[in-house]
């Protein structure tokens, strides 16, 4: 799921720095933020550097000091995260990467939910977790990332975290031609990308 290329790589919300510490076990240099003074201790152990910042900080890093930026289901808890991403996008070096991992609110058991239950439950985690303030969808997302002067390199197709559920959407998945991917997958994940070469003034 994380681009080859890119040595530095920063990561906003980085929790406990699961991910970036195997990333910095093959040799890249990862440094985190995030909210949590009590994960930041455990990613401190993990990441090349860990610090806390405020809720509020729209520029973590340096502008153009990342070859790749981590925003594992981070933006849908930020409110007015568009902008935030246009800050974040900043950040990036020509040709830099974002990864970007948010809830599918278009997912066919979230459209269940709502058509059978007419409920929206407020949960401790997952794709009903009580602190998300964003509606996110494919198509929401790709319009961010546009604003934000990035361009969409790939999906990645998420399922469903359990085994049977994830191999059922995939299946289905296939053999509808794709037609229905952005009802099947779980979790939204792509990643994208500054143009390499920056737009002339």
């Amino acid at each position: 799921m994380v681009p080859c290329d890119g040595h530095v790589i920063g990561s906003v919300g980085c929790g406990f720095g699961n991910l970036e510490g195997v990333l910095v076990t093959a040799g890249r240099e990862v440094h985190g933020v995030d909210i949590s003074e009590e994960a930041i201790k455990v990613a401190r152990t993990r990441l090349t550097t860990a610090r806390v910042v405020s809720p509020e900080e729209r520029m973590p890093f340096p502008k153009g000091s990342l070859d790749g930026l981590i925003l594992a289901d981070v933006i849908e808890h930020m409110p007015m995260a568009w902008e935030y991403l246009e800050s974040f996008a900043q950040m990036l070096k020509p040709g830099g990467w974002v990864l970007i991992s948010v809830p599918n609110m278009r997912n066919i058991e979230v459209l269940m939910r709502l058509v059978f239950y007419g409920d929206w439950p407020e949960h401790s985690m997952g794709i009903f977790d009580r602190t998300h303030i964003q509606f996110m969808t494919h198509r929401r997302l790709k319009r961010w990332a546009a604003q934000a002067g990035l361009s969409l390199d790939h999906w990645v197709a998420y399922y469903h975290y359990l085994f049977l559920r994830r191999n059922i959407y995939r299946v289905v998945d296939r053999i509808t031609f794709g037609i229905f991917k952005s009802f099947l997958t779980f979790i939204i994940q792509g990643v994208f990308r500054l143009p390499r070469v920056p737009p002339s003034s």
